[in-house]
């Protein structure tokens, strides 16, 4: 391949941008995708990819007043001076963007409950999508996703970071199938107080388990290749729904979930534990509490966040955990450094496919197990959709002093809530 070029367009401007996104385009733009696909096992198309040109086109978010499209495209020009990013904003910025930019590739970072319109919209125009996480909120939107990406013929890749992350690969590639049957999985996600306070805006719209709880599902679903039959979900308000705005003292109630806790029965026999929140502390050592536990009839394993980070202490800030492996910058000799970490891996792997697809010649079939797409993801918006609707019943029982006696059924594809008082 000779001279390919790749012209990538990005709706949302919010913290995963910031953190992972925006670095690792830059570094696309600036040195390729070559250099970064042994990270993920993909290292024998560098070759056939070394001359493709990424370029960041065009960056859209929602509210001009604040000028944050303004402000990524000032900061994109610095790394990347002779960069022709244009920032777009708008209710629907997609829109702008797609049909008068027409980029290869849309990359959506809006809130969860915005990923739908975008994904639909690219793919109705030909784009190719890679989107954070989850794929979307309902199944039907996932149904309609996967139809038509397959009618257009286009890739969606989902971010999933944590299939990346180097000691789930070796939790569930080397040590899971020496340990037998699997009986039971039980996975923690719990993030700080402030994405639910102050950096989401949109927190009433979603909830744990749908913003992080997905990732762990996907790890057991790709790793496990188990499909869920049953549910049942709980979750608890109590602080947010009585938030207090801490400057001035006066009640923002946020009504959402503090946690929620989702228990799934798969098709093998092993039951799943999912337990999310985000209400930890400020004062709570690492940036998210994680952990997984696997228990099979001939071993467990166990894995900690906190047990493979970097701990430190100094004055003035208290005692920290970091995750180095996630993402961080490494020193370059220009002015910005480079991205690491399998943040940045699984992204590295939607652009692949997307080249493969689009200017290689494979088919969807082809490079479908090489990146998390659009149809693995349904069984997690499944549980995604089910877990919301069959916690906020339970809630009500629960408060009503009837208990949790709701559950959904997942077995024919589908989602039927089982309301035994109904």
């Amino acid at each position: 391949m000779s001279q390919a070029k790749l012209r990538v367009a990005v709706v949302g401007g919010g913290m995963f941008f910031e953190e992972v996104v925006g670095h690792t385009i830059m570094d696309f733009d600036r040195y390729g995708l070559a250099p970064y696909l042994g990270s993920i096992g993909l290292g024998r198309y560098a070759r056939a990819v070394a001359d493709l040109r990424i370029e960041f086109c065009a960056i859209g978010t929602h509210s001009e007043r604040r000028g944050t499209a303004g402000k990524i495209a000032e900061w994109y020009r610095e790394g990347v001076p002779d960069s022709c990013i244009k920032p777009y904003y708008g209710e629907t910025v997609w829109e702008d963007i797609i049909t008068t930019q027409q980029p290869d590739v849309l990359v959506v970072v809006t809130p969860d409950d915005l990923h739908y319109p975008p994904i639909m919209c690219a793919l109705q125009h030909g784009v190719d999508v890679i989107t954070e996480k989850p794929l979307c909120l309902k199944l039907s939107e996932a149904d309609d996703i996967i139809r038509t990406a397959a009618e257009h013929d286009r890739i969606v890749a989902a971010e999933m970071h944590k299939r990346y992350d180097p000691m789930n690969v070796k939790l569930f590639r080397d040590l899971v199938p020496r340990m037998g049957e699997i009986n039971y999985v039980r996975a923690v996600l719990e993030e700080p107080l402030e994405v639910s306070t102050e950096v989401f805006k949109w927190a009433e719209r979603s909830n744990p388990f749908s913003y992080v709880g997905c990732h762990w599902t996907d790890v057991v679903h790709h790793y496990l290749a188990v499909k869920p039959l049953s549910l049942h979900a709980t979750g608890q308000k109590k602080l947010l729904v009585n938030w207090k705005d801490p400057r001035t003292g006066e009640p923002r109630p946020i009504d959402t979930f503090d946690s929620v806790q989702v228990k799934v029965t798969y098709d093998n026999g092993m039951e799943a534990l999912y337990i999310n929140a985000w209400i930890n502390p400020r004062d709570f050592e690492g940036p998210v509490n994680q952990e997984i536990e696997v228990f099979g009839t001939l071993g467990s394993a166990f894995m900690d966040q906190q047990d493979r980070g970097l701990r430190y202490c100094i004055t003035g800030e208290g005692s920290r955990t970091t995750n180095p492996f996630f993402n961080g910058l490494m020193p370059n000799y220009e002015r910005f450094d480079e991205m690491k970490g399998y943040g940045k891996d699984s992204l590295t792997a939607g652009f692949l496919a997307v080249v493969r697809h689009r200017l290689l010649g494979e088919s969807l079939e082809e490079v479908a197990p090489d990146y998390p797409t659009a149809a693995s993801q349904r069984s997690t918006v499944a549980l995604v959709e089910a877990a919301a609707e069959v916690a906020r019943r339970n809630l009500e029982h629960t408060r009503a002093g009837r208990g949790s006696p709701v559950t959904a059924f997942l077995g024919d594809g589908n989602i039927t809530i089982v309301d035994p008082t109904a």
